[in-house]
Formats: C-alpha cells, sequence, structure tokens
C-alpha cells in the first residue's frame, strides 16, 4: 500500500509551537521508516504557509487550502493519506481535497469542537473544527478552501466525548450529528455501544474519514494534550473500535491530531500515536486488499 504521511505542523497559524510540534515530532521518531520496515511505499509531505495574514482564520483558512491541494494530488496518485496534525482544523482541508461524493466523518475526540462563534465561551477557533465542517459557521471560509463543502449532519458520527460545553451540547443534540459518548462505551462495551450507530451511518455513507484527536484517550495512557480529560478510552478500546468501524465503513483517508510534546510524560503519548497509526494502516491495507480482491466491506 501506499501512504502519503502530510505533515501540518501548526498550532492555528503559528508553525512548530505547542501542538504544531507533534507531527515533528512523530517523525524525530522514525515514523516513516517505521512504515517503510513494514513493507510500505511512504512519501512525506509537509504543509508550509507562504503568507501570514493578520486575520487569524484567514491565514488557517488559506493553510487549509494547501492541504487540500495536497490530499487531492496524493488521492489522484493511489496514495492513502495520512495526516499528522496539530490543530483538528485540518479536518477542512482533508475534506476539501475530496472529490464528489465527500466522504462522511468519524471524529473521535474528547472535546465536541462543535461550538460557533454564538456558542463558545472561549473564543478558540478550534474548539470549532467540526462545526465548520458540518456547516455551521464560518461559511465564509470556504470560498478560500477550494472544493470545500459541509458535510452532512447524518454522515458525521462523534465518539468518545465528555467534555462539553453546555451550550455546544445543545446544538449538538439538536441536530442530526451521531454521538456515542466515552461513558456510553465504558458501560456497554465497545461493540454494544458503537455497532447501532456505525448502522445508521452506513444508511448515509459507506465511506469515511478517520478523524483522532489524541486526546480522546485516557490522560493516564496519553498526558501529552493541552485539554486533558478524565474517563477517557483506553488504547486497546481505541483499536478494538476502529477494528469494527473497519468492518463496518471504508475509511479513505485518517488524521491523528492534538499532540503536545511539550505536555508529554516519558513518551507516553508519542508511543501511543505510533500504535495508533500502526493499527489504523495495517487495517485500511486490509480493506485495500480485500477490496483488491473483490470482497466488500460490510
Amino acid at each position: 500500500m501506499k501512504i502519503a504521511l502530510i505533515l501540518v505542523p501548526f498550532h492555528l497559524s503559528k508553525e512548530k509551537i505547542g501542538m504544531g510540534m507533534g507531527p515533528i515530532r512523530y517523525i524525530e521518531a522514525g515514523i516513516d521508516q517505521n512504515l517503510k520496515d513494514q513493507g510500505y511505499e511512504v512519501m512525506v509531505k509537509k504543509i508550509k504557509l507562504l503568507k501570514q495574514y493578520k486575520d487569524e482564520v484567514r491565514t488557517i483558512a488559506v493553510l487549509n487550502n494547501s492541504l487540500g491541494k495536497v490530499v487531492k494530488r496524493v488521492l489522484r496518485d493511489g496514495f492513502f493519506p495520512f495526516i499528522l496534525g496539530g490543530n483538528c482544523n485540518t479536518c477542512l482541508g482533508i475534506l476539501a481535497g475530496f472529490d464528489e461524493p465527500k466522504p462522511g466523518i468519524i471524529w473521535f475526540d474528547a472535546h465536541g469542537d462543535f461550538n460557533t462563534p454564538k456558542t463558545t465561551p472561549s473564543g478558540f477557533f478550534d474548539g470549532m473544527g467540526l462545526a465548520i465542517a458540518t456547516g455551521q459557521c464560518y461559511q465564509d471560509i470556504y470560498s478560500i478552501i477550494e472544493n470545500m463543502r459541509p458535510i452532512k449532519e447524518s454522515q458525521t458520527l462523534h465518539i468518545g466525548a465528555r467534555d462539553l460545553d453546555p451550550e455546544e451540547l445543545e446544538l449538538l443534540e439538536s441536530t442530526e450529528v451521531l454521538m456515542v459518548n466515552a461513558n456510553t462505551l465504558k458501560k456497554t462495551g465497545i461493540v454494544n455501544g458503537l455497532l447501532p450507530k456505525l448502522t445508521e451511518l452506513y444508511s448515509q455513507t459507506q465511506e469515511v474519514y478517520l478523524h483522532i484527536d489524541i486526546d480522546v484517550i485516557d490522560p493516564s495512557e496519553a498526558p501529552g494534550v493541552d485539554f486533558p480529560a478524565p474517563e477517557g478510552l483506553f488504547l486497546s478500546e481505541m483499536e478494538e473500535a476502529i477494528k469494527l468501524i473497519s468492518e463496518n465503513l471504508q475509511i479513505k483517508a485518517a488524521a491523528l491530531t492534538a499532540y503536545n510534546p511539550e505536555k508529554d510524560v516519558d513518551n507516553k503519548t508519542l508511543m501511543i500515536g505510533l500504535k495508533l497509526t500502526n493499527t489504523i494502516l495495517g487495517i485500511v491495507a486490509n480493506q485495500t486488499e480485500n477490496n483488491n480482491n473483490g470482497k466488500m466491506v460490510k
């Protein structure tokens, strides 16, 4: 399988600070060589920002426009896009890289990322990534990010939430976005908690973009994040969930975001990220092989 590791080493509009150092740290740890050693053909691309604007949102949109062009190109060349991003707003560029029909979204995150300028208590732009992707706000930046279209709410599944702002939760619950929170998965188990939602999602789309904010994992296992939230999923539960997803839906691209090396302890989060990468790409490779042999997902 051919893999394009696409680095987006930015925290909002700033390069190589905080979460923006996460992608760089993965490369320093040899993530690309590790994949080559497993037999994958690996290409590494780094997104660059050629111009800073006074308007930070415009700068972020321009950055995502560049990302979208790279995703489009690697897809055309037969590579699987695996994005190592600082912030979750990288989803905008990733989704823009797909022609129609665009894949649905499976979004792992301790937080909703579904705030809007009306609901946010902090004004933090990256807390709005999924809301923007589904057309809730900032639709004006669609004109900057080429080929950007909102993903239908009903084609979106949020997994693992446990720290949502009150108005954000109210907004989410008023939409058709599917949700299964961390507490539900802990109580029912991964299969019982997640499979009904995957079945609903399958009725709307058969292909998905897999987004993983690493703070979805419990901070006891992955402390290297800016916004830790207790009672998260463990690595074993994440691996079980991703396998279940792959048995029901085709994964067309994936992103691993929000790792901040400055907050890590004994490289625990780094190791989790490397293991998740191997899990995801191993599963995608199996899906690709099955498709080539005429076997269908689900």
